[in-house]
């Protein structure tokens, strides 16, 4: 597990894969361990985000795809 800061806050984030999905994905967590929102990194294709329907900032999902393009 990693960590991402953002402003003055930090959040946790895990590298996770799965079956059904050809690449690896970058979860960002909430304080009590909730996926906030997570970077889709596939082997081929475009870098995709799903916020599941929250509102993100702007700057912390961009830090989290920087931070997914490195593993790519």
């Amino acid at each position: 597990m990693g960590t991402l800061t953002h402003e003055h806050r930090t959040v946790g984030y895990q590298w996770a894969s799965d079956v059904a999905f050809d690449g690896i994905r970058l979860e960002v967590l909430s304080d009590e361990g909730e996926i906030l929102f997570d970077v889709s990194v596939p082997n081929t294709g475009p870098i995709t985000v799903n916020t599941f329907g929250k509102e993100i900032a702007a700057d912390l999902m961009m830090i989290a795809v920087q931070t997914a393009k490195r593993q790519r």
